[in-house]
């Protein structure tokens, strides 16, 4: 008997290309990358401080974000609370009232 194959072996040959292509992308990229290193030692150190530089903007950026969440919470603390504190009313009389007889 002969049954329909619904997966075909190009799927798979698919996903094993792709996963080669990164190996070799990724294995070129470090080599690359090690070769750049023996040939300029302070690339090492500018490669750390860059990492150190990113890894401080993104807490500000992170920091500036809560700080500025927790201005909107307290904003919005402040006018829930406004209705319960009731004052005195206050009389006005600045318009005036004319009557004819």
């Amino acid at each position: 008997m002969y049954f329909k194959n619904n997966f075909s072996n190009s799927l798979f040959e698919k996903g094993h290309r792709t996963i080669t292509l990164g190996a070799i992308l990724l294995g070129g990229v470090l080599f690359f990358l090690g070769i750049l290193i023996f040939a300029y030692p302070t690339l090492i150190a500018y490669l750390i401080g860059a990492i150190i530089l990113f890894a401080g903007l993104s807490v500000l950026f992170a920091s500036w974000k809560l700080w500025k969440f927790r201005n909107e919470i307290t904003r919005l603390d402040k006018s829930d609370n406004d209705f319960l504190h009731y004052s005195k009313p206050k009389i006005s009389r600045s318009h005036i009232t004319y009557v004819r007889w």
